[in-house]
């Protein structure tokens, strides 16, 4: 997992891991995870790949914002890291979108 977050700050490794249908849906599944580590870990690579502009729209379509809001209310005060990483992996992908707008 660690060489796979390591890989993910780069935005041309981030662009080939979002156009990879397989990749965004083994996120997914990896954040359903009961293990806390793995999922915090999943949450890093979802935090590094969203900090490039141009992957947001691709984690957009693959469910993976519910799945965020799912650990996000799972881990609440119980586990204020796993909180944290959430909330910037969920602020990241809302970040210059117009994700949050109710038109």
């Amino acid at each position: 997992m660690r060489v796979l977050s390591n890989l993910s700050r780069h935005s041309d490794l981030c662009l080939e891991f979002v156009n990879d249908k397989t990749f965004l849906e083994a996120i997914c599944v990896v954040l359903e995870h009961t293990l806390r580590d793995l999922v915090f870990y999943t949450i890093g690579i979802v935090i590094n790949i969203t900090v490039h502009e141009a992957t947001r729209p691709k984690i957009l379509e693959k469910g993976i914002v519910s799945k965020l809001i799912d650990v996000l209310k799972d881990s609440n005060i119980e586990d204020m890291e796993l909180s944290k990483v959430s909330a910037k992996a969920l602020h990241n992908i809302a970040s210059d979108s117009n994700y949050w707008t109710f038109d």
